[in-house]
């Protein structure tokens, strides 16, 4: 049928297509051009957003890019976050919890809810970080802390394997020991557990630091860094460190030898990641947020890093289901009190400064 009635009929369903077909890609096309700047780590945030293709990968699924600003540790990262808290640069901050919670004290984070980040819905109980009932930010993965020891020195040495925190004091590991300095936090979690070992605690750390000082002729190098460790496992310089079970895993894939234990007790080390107030892009941070915290972005970090994601909806395979504790066993990892550590972190890292690190 064809005349005037047909011809605006056709005209009115034209437009209303076009309506249509522009609010479903509205989304996309606001983004598009928007960049999200996101302050962490280099090393395997940095492998998986610029060597491993996620940052094209958030820019498909979003229509947003995103920019990495990255710091070699927590404490520079957080320490950045804080030098911006007037202006800020940067959109969201994601580092260790023990750096992230002095930027949570300091009011840098911006709330967060199920309507700006639906992921939410889907964390363990223990991920959202709350204040005054509100999510300031959330743990996005974990970290276990573990021993990690180079299987062809021990070999080598016929050193039986260690099996927790105590074989770290074996006098035959003199010269080939690392343990990561108290302002890292392995390091932190190692010399809290010495003080407890020692009848101490975070308020009694003084047998912490005395284990630590009888121990640093041994300590061949106090590291940061896990792609030091790497080198000097791969060279055999080193024998034995406290890191990370997921750095373990990362050196499995690229070749370096190295075996992996999980002491007892088994401590959580939490990435905590917010958003920053007055971000220069607040929904766009949290549509980054919602995005890093989706089961396909958290799953890809446990099976390849070896991280603890805290999205329940994730499902480990491979040597991450071997290595990481099931979501059963979540409960029973070991965490310390974050407030009470960050009233007295300052003077820890001064004390090992004085009195350890120039020990040789």
């Amino acid at each position: 049928m064809t005349g005037p009635h047909s011809r605006k009929t056709s005209r009115l369903l034209t437009v209303l297509l076009g309506c249509i077909t522009a609010a479903l890609i509205a989304p996309a096309a606001q983004a598009a051009g928007k960049t999200v700047y996101f302050l962490s780590w280099g090393g395997t945030i940095q492998t998986m957003l610029e060597k491993e293709g996620w940052a094209d990968e958030f820019k498909k699924d979003t229509g947003y890019e995103v920019t990495l600003v990255p710091k070699a540790t927590s404490a520079e990262i957080i320490a950045t976050a804080i030098a911006q808290k007037d202006k800020p640069q940067v959109d969201v901050v994601m580092c260790d919890h023990p750096a992230w919670v002095q930027g949570l004290h300091q009011g840098i984070f911006s709330a967060v809810d199920q309507e700006g980040v639906p992921n939410l819905a889907d964390l363990y109980p223990i991920a959202p970080i709350k204040e005054d009932g509100k999510t300031m930010g959330v743990y996005a993965y974990g970290d276990v802390v573990g021993i990690l020891y180079q299987p062809e020195v021990f070999k080598k040495n016929k050193w039986a394997p260690p099996t927790g925190w105590k074989d770290l004091m074996r006098p035959e590991f003199k010269g080939k020991l690392i343990i990561p300095p108290v302002s890292n936090t392995f390091g932190l979690y190692t010399l809290i557990e010495f003080a407890k070992m020692g009848g101490g605690g975070i308020d009694k750390i003084d047998p912490g630091f005395a284990e630590l000082k009888a121990l640093a002729p041994n300590v061949m190098d106090w590291t940061t860094t896990f792609a030091k460790i790497g080198e000097f496992f791969e060279s055999g310089a080193a024998a034995i460190a406290v890191f990370s079970a997921g750095t373990g895993l990362e050196f499995k894939k690229r070749g370096i030898p190295v075996a992996i234990v999980m002491p007892d007790p088994a401590y959580l080390s939490p990435t905590s990641i917010g958003v920053m107030k007055n971000a220069p892009d607040p929904e766009g941070a949290r549509v980054f947020m919602n995005w890093l915290l989706s089961p396909k972005v958290l799953a890809y970090r446990a099976n390849r890093f070896g991280q603890i994601a805290m999205n329940k909806k994730v499902e480990l395979t491979g040597e991450a289901a071997e290595l990481l504790p099931p979501s059963s066993e979540m409960g029973k990892l070991a965490v310390i009190d974050y407030d009470a550590v960050l009233a007295l972190r300052s003077a820890w890292n001064e004390r090992f400064e004085k009195d350890i690190a120039p020990v040789k």
